[in-house]
C-alpha cells in the first residue's frame, strides 16, 4: 500500500516542484517504487523538473477524462526504473478533478508503488483540497518570511478542515 504524500503551500515560489522531484528521487535511490503526481494544472512544471516533458503522451486529465488508463499516463524517469511522473497540462485542465476523482487515481496505483507525492498548486483551492483529500501525509514547504507564515496559518486550518470533512 503506497503512503500518498502531499506537498503543498498556500504560496507560490517556496519548493514545492523542487521539494516534491528531489524526495522522490531520494525515495527511488533507495529502492522504493514512487510517483510524483502533479496537481498544479497552472503551471504543470514537474515533468519539466524531472526531463520527461519531452515523453508526456497523456497527463492526469486524460485519465480523468477516461481518454486513457493511469498506468499510460505514466512517464518513466529516464535514469531510474522504479520512478515515474504523471504529468499534468495547463491546457487541457479536466472539469471532473474533484477529490474523489484524484483519490480513485491514487487507488488504481497504490498497490504497484510505495510512494505516491502529488505537487500541488500555490493556492487553498478546490484542487489544493482534493489533493489533500487523497493524501496520507502532507508536508509543507516555508520561506522565513511573514506571509509564508501567515500562509501556513491558513493552509493548516484547510488540512484540519479536510481532515475532519473529508480524509
Amino acid at each position: 500500500m503506497a503512503r500518498k504524500i502531499v506537498v503543498t503551500s498556500g504560496k507560490g515560489g517556496v519548493g514545492k516542484t523542487t521539494l516534491t522531484a528531489n524526495l522522490g528521487i531520494a525515495l527511488a535511490r533507495t529502492g522504493a517504487r514512487v510517483v510524483l503526481a502533479d496537481i498544479d494544472f497552472g503551471l504543470n512544471n514537474l515533468d519539466v523538473v524531472m526531463g520527461v516533458e519531452n515523453k508526456v503522451v497523456y497527463d492526469i486529465s486524460d485519465v480523468l477524462d477516461g481518454r486513457c488508463r493511469v498506468r499510460q499516463a505514466l512517464v518513466q524517469d529516464v535514469s531510474r526504473k522504479n520512478l515515474y511522473v504523471l504529468p499534468s497540462n495547463s491546457l487541457k485542465a479536466s472539469s471532473n478533478v474533484t477529490g474523489q476523482n484524484v483519490k480513485l487515481i491514487m487507488e488504481k496505483l497504490n498497490a504497484s508503488f510505495d510512494f505516491i507525492l502529488l505537487d500541488c498548486t500555490p493556492s487553498l483551492g478546490m484542487l489544493t483540497v482534493n489533493a489533500l483529500a487523497a493524501a496520507d501525509t502532507t508536508l509543507i514547504p516555508v520561506q522565513a518570511q511573514y506571509l509564508s507564515a501567515k500562509g501556513l496559518e491558513q493552509l493548516l486550518q484547510t488540512v484540519q478542515k479536510v481532515r475532519r470533512q473529508i480524509n
